[in-house]
């Protein structure tokens, strides 16, 4: 499906738009996080951490939120490579608990932004240092499986991504992105924001 981008999504900034890890992650690494998630999936619209700003008009499907360390591992060498390659070079000191993303027929996420690094967008949480006083700079989303159709990744700076199973793309925040209606099959992905101090 070709879309067609209006010239007022599209904003200039450092580097690429995006950058892509086609052979990111093999099928075993895929499974074995999609396999952490088990059936544990929540209504977007259900889940305490979404339900503020998700309704049934903006995205539907289901999620499950983790943080177990060897996700961590396993990303973070990829994000400071494209941070490094992509010419970001945004300053990144932790992330937030991930999402592993359920997408059946039918399902979507229009268009949004995941955040503009900006002072007043800043997390206040004491208790939580990696979170304190930081914003997202970076998201991070990777195709679990590849046997379904539609659920693509759009892009607002560079059109249709196409994700192969295992494929990890990495895009600033502040980009304006979507994921289209699946229309077979179901589509598991793991989004990972990564955070900092705002942007000056």
């Amino acid at each position: 499906m070709e879309r067609l981008l209006n010239k007022e999504m599209i904003i200039d900034i450092p580097g690429n738009s995006s950058w892509s890890f086609e052979k990111g992650f093999n099928p075993d690494t895929c499974k074995t996080i999609l396999d952490t998630a088990a059936d544990n999936f929540i209504d977007v619209g259900m889940n305490p951490v979404t339900a503020s700003h998700s309704y049934k008009n903006m995205r539907t499907g289901n999620n499950f939120f983790d943080n177990q360390q060897f996700v961590y591992d396993l990303v973070w060498s990829f994000m400071t490579t494209a941070n490094e390659q992509a010419e970001w070079d945004f300053e990144i000191s932790s992330a937030e608990s991930y999402q592993i993303s359920k997408y059946e027929v039918g399902d979507f996420h229009k268009q949004h932004i995941d955040g503009v690094g900006t002072e007043g967008e800043k997390m206040i949480n004491p208790a939580k240092e990696n979170l304190h006083n930081k914003v997202r700079k970076l998201s991070m989303i990777v195709n679990l499986n590849d046997d379904f159709e539609g659920g693509d990744l759009i892009l607002y700076n560079d059109g249709l991504i196409k994700q192969n199973k295992g494929c990890i793309t990495f895009f600033p925040s502040y980009l304006l992105h979507e994921i289209t209606p699946v229309t077979k099959g179901t589509r598991y992905s793991l989004s990972m924001w990564f955070l900092g101090k705002p942007f000056k």
